[in-house]
C-alpha cells in the first residue's frame, strides 16, 4: 500500500504562503500579548487550580500552556483567548460547550472541561490527550488499509455524536487530529473546538483551516461576508479528512501548483473522481479505483459545492464499517482494494478477476459474468425440489456469492456431509465448493 502523504509538501506550503491556521475575518494582526511563565497558577470555575509548566507558541485566538491539575496531578492542556476577543462572548460559548460534557458523550472528542474567568484572561482547561499528529501517523511504514479504515471510522463516530447534538467543529483538520499508537491499535483524539458553532451561542470569531473550509465559507470570506461554519460545512471538512485518512491524499493534492489553482479545485467538486475527465493522474496517494463504489459516491457529495448534497457523517460511518468487509489483497501484485460489483480486474495491475461457471454432473455450465445470476428450475433441468427462483450467485470483485432462496435450500458439502447454507445470507464461494439446490447437486469452478 502506498503510503504517500501528498499534503505535506505543496499544499502545506501554499498554507504559509496564506499565513497558515485560521483566518480572521476582521483581518487584525497579533496584538502583543503577555506570556504567563512556569510555576504560575490559574484558579478554574471549579474551584480547582492548574500550575504553568511551559508555554506554547502564542496562536491567533490565544496562548496555550502545558499545565498540572492540582486535584489529580494529571496533565492537561489550558488555553487563554486573547483580549481582542470580547471576553463575555467567549465566556458564553465555552459555558455552552463545557455543559456539553463532550467526552462523555464520545472519549475521541476531548474538549474543555473546566472555564477560567482571570485577570490573565477568559479560557479553558482540556486533558492532555497524549497522541501524535494524524500526519505523522499516516506517514508510518507498515500501515495498512485496516488502520486507516477503522482510524476513519471512530473519526466518523465521533464527529457524528457532536453533530447529533446539533454542535458543528467549525475546525476539522489534520493537526486538530491526534493519535495514540499502541501496538496496532489507533485510537484518535479531536482537539480544538474553539471554532465550534452551534444555535443559540455567539458566532465564532474566526474561520476554520485554509486547506479545510468549505466553497460557501471561501466565498463569504472572499466577499466580504461572514463566514460562519454549520453542519453542512463540517461536513465538507470531513470529507477533506476521509480523503486524507482513507486515500493517503489532500482533495487538491496535483491540482495546487499555484494559489488560484488550488481555489478552483476545492471550489469544483472531487476533483480525484474516477468518473471525471481530466483529473489529475500523478498525484499520489491510494489509488481512487481501490475504493468501493459508495465511498467514491461519498467522496463525491461530501466535496460538493451544493451545501445541501453533502451527506451527514453518520452515513460515512456506516459506508466505512460496511467497507471494512470488503477489503482484498490482489492474489498477483498483493495491492489491497475494496471490492465491489463494479470491479472487473484489480485497480492497481490490471490483472481481471476470473469468470466462474456452475459445473452440473450431465457436463452442462452455467457461467455466472453479471453481477447477479439468478439460478433455478429451468436452468437446472425441472427438478421440482427446485424452486422457480431458487438462489441467485453473485459476482463481486474475485469473489462469488451465493444467497440462497429455496424451499428445500442450498447445501455445500463440507468433508463430513451436506449443510444447509442460512437463508437470504450472501455466502463467499470457493473454487471446488460442491452444491446442492433442492436435490441438484453442482460443481463451483473457474472459467
Amino acid at each position: 500500500m502506498r503510503r504517500q502523504h501528498d499534503l505535506r509538501d505543496p499544499l502545506h506550503a501554499l498554507a504559509r504562503r496564506r499565513r497558515g491556521g485560521r483566518h480572521d475575518p476582521a483581518g487584525a494582526r497579533l496584538e502583543e500579548v503577555t506570556v504567563l511563565g512556569a510555576g504560575t497558577v490559574i484558579t478554574c470555575a471549579s474551584g480547582e487550580s492548574v500550575t504553568i509548566e511551559r508555554a506554547f507558541t502564542p496562536g491567533g485566538q490565544g496562548c496555550a500552556y502545558a499545565v498540572r491539575r492540582s486535584r489529580t496531578g494529571a496533565p492537561a492542556v489550558l488555553k487563554l483567548f486573547h483580549d481582542r476577543f470580547d471576553r463575555v462572548e467567549t465566556q458564553r460559548r465555552l459555558e455552552y460547550l463545557i455543559a456539553q460534557r463532550l467526552g462523555k458523550v464520545c472519549p475521541v472528542l476531548v474538549g474543555p472541561r473546566d472555564l477560567v474567568v482571570s485577570p490573565a484572561g477568559v479560557g479553558y482547561v482540556a486533558d492532555l490527550f497524549p497522541g501524535e499528529p494524524l500526519e505523522e501517523v499516516l506517514a508510518r511504514p507498515g500501515l495498512t488499509i485496516f488502520h486507516t479504515l477503522t482510524l476513519a471510522v471512530a473519526l466518523a463516530h465521533a464527529v457524528d455524536s457532536l453533530h447529533s447534538r446539533g454542535v458543528s467543529h467549525g475546525d476539522l483538520h489534520g493537526s486538530n487530529v491526534l493519535v495514540a499508537v499502541t501496538g496496532d491499535t489507533l485510537q484518535p483524539g479531536i482537539i480544538d473546538f474553539d471554532n465550534f458553532a452551534a444555535s443559540g451561542v455567539p458566532a465564532p470569531p474566526m474561520v476554520g483551516q485554509i486547506l479545510y473550509i468549505a466553497p460557501e465559507l471561501r466565498a463569504a470570506l472572499r466577499d466580504g461576508r461572514p463566514a460562519i461554519p454549520d453542519l453542512r460545512s463540517d461536513r465538507f471538512a470531513f470529507g477533506v479528512l476521509m480523503h486524507e485518512v482513507v486515500l493517503l491524499l489532500h482533495p487538491a493534492g496535483g491540482a495546487d501548483a499555484t494559489p488560484e489553482m488550488f481555489e478552483q479545485a476545492m471550489m469544483n467538486g472531487w476533483v480525484h473522481d474516477p468518473a471525471r475527465a481530466g483529473r489529475p493522474k500523478s498525484a499520489g496517494g491510494v489509488p481512487r479505483e481501490a475504493i468501493n463504489a459508495d465511498l467514491q459516491r461519498l467522496f463525491r457529495l461530501s466535496l460538493s459545492p451544493n451545501p445541501d448534497e453533502r451527506p451527514s457523517v453518520g452515513t460515512w460511518k456506516v459506508a466505512l464499517l460496511a467497507a471494512l468487509k470488503t477489503v482484498h489483497l490482489c492474489d498477483s501484485c498483493s495491492m489491497p482494494f475494496l471490492v465491489d460489483p463494479s470491479k472487473t480486474a484489480c485497480p492497481a495491475c490490471g490483472i481481471g478477476f476470473p469468470d466462474w461457471l456452475l459445473r452440473l454432473r450431465d457436463g452442462r455450465a452455467i457461467p455466472i459474468r453479471q453481477a447477479a445470476v439468478h439460478v433455478g428450475r429451468a436452468l437446472l433441468g425441472g427438478s421440482p425440489k427446485v424452486s422457480s427462483s431458487h438462489a441467485v450467485f453473485r459476482k463481486i470483485g474475485p469473489d462469488l456469492l451465493v444467497e440462497s432462496f429455496g424451499r428445500n435450500g442450498t447445501w455445500r458439502m463440507n468433508g463430513h456431509g451436506w449443510v444447509r447454507l442460512p437463508d437470504r445470507s450472501p455466502i463467499v464461494l470457493a473454487e471446488g465448493d460442491q452444491l446442492r439446490l433442492g436435490d441438484v447437486a453442482v460443481s463451483v469452478v473457474s472459467g
